[in-house]
């Protein structure tokens, strides 16, 4: 049910004027059952849609020969209505709708059924906006999570990497160390028969006691 409807069913009066020269009447709760409307949960046109696109999907059914509420607003609006007052405006259009054999509720009627299609519209596509927030932020959820167990990876490998780094320097550090230790070794075992200029083997640090004189064997 409308929301005009839902007034009407509260107790409500709703009260119109029956012709162009006639009394008030009062439209009954049943003028706003939207029971002919085709029940939509979900509507393929976009929200951006033209209502009117709205009102055809939702199958809203034609007002009684063209006179519903758009055609009140077209003779309310009408260039010949324009500059007059409103209860003159007015009552041109009761003259039109009596002469057409309309009566106002069934204009309101028309009204009621396009407003439970817009609601309908509406509720439909706040469901749709619904799912993909939900969906998305499910999405997002993932892939922070996806992000952050990479990054952690990331830093393991890191410093795994860094740690072998280290130990590599480390080694070839110790290496250097014990091949300047060889070579001194190897140079004091040969000064023992050679000067320092016919030694071949030339340490990283040179011996600060000088040259020795070359030694021969035995002596």
């Amino acid at each position: 049910m409308s929301r005009i409807g839902d007034l009407v069913a509260r107790g409500v009066r709703v009260t119109v004027g029956a012709s162009a020269g006639g009394g008030a009447s009062e439209i009954p709760a049943d003028f706003f059952d939207a029971s002919s409307l085709r029940a939509l949960t979900r509507f393929d046109i976009p929200p951006d849609a033209d209502f009117a696109a709205v009102y055809e999907e939702a199958q809203v059914p034609s007002p009684r020969r063209d006179y519903g509420v758009d055609k009140m607003a077209e003779i309310l609006e009408s260039t010949r209505l324009a500059s007059l007052p409103r209860e003159v405006r007015v009552a041109a259009v009761l003259a039109s709708l009596e002469a057409a054999g309309v009566s106002v509720p069934q204009v309101v009627s028309d009204a009621a059924l396009r407003e439970k299609a817009l609601e309908a519209f509406v509720a439909a596509k706040k469901r749709e906006a619904d799912a993909v927030k939900q969906r998305n932020e499910t999405r997002v959820s993932t892939m922070r999570q996806e992000i952050q167990a990479f990054v952690s990876e990331n830093n393991r490998e890191i410093e795994t990497l860094r740690r072998v780094s280290e130990s590599a320097s480390s080694a070839f550090s110790q290496l250097q160390l014990r091949k300047r230790q060889e070579e001194q070794r190897l140079h004091e075992v040969l000064s023992h028969f050679l000067g320092d200029s016919e030694n071949p083997i030339r340490p990283a640090a040179s011996d600060p006691a000088g040259p020795t004189e070359p030694k021969t064997p035995g002596a």
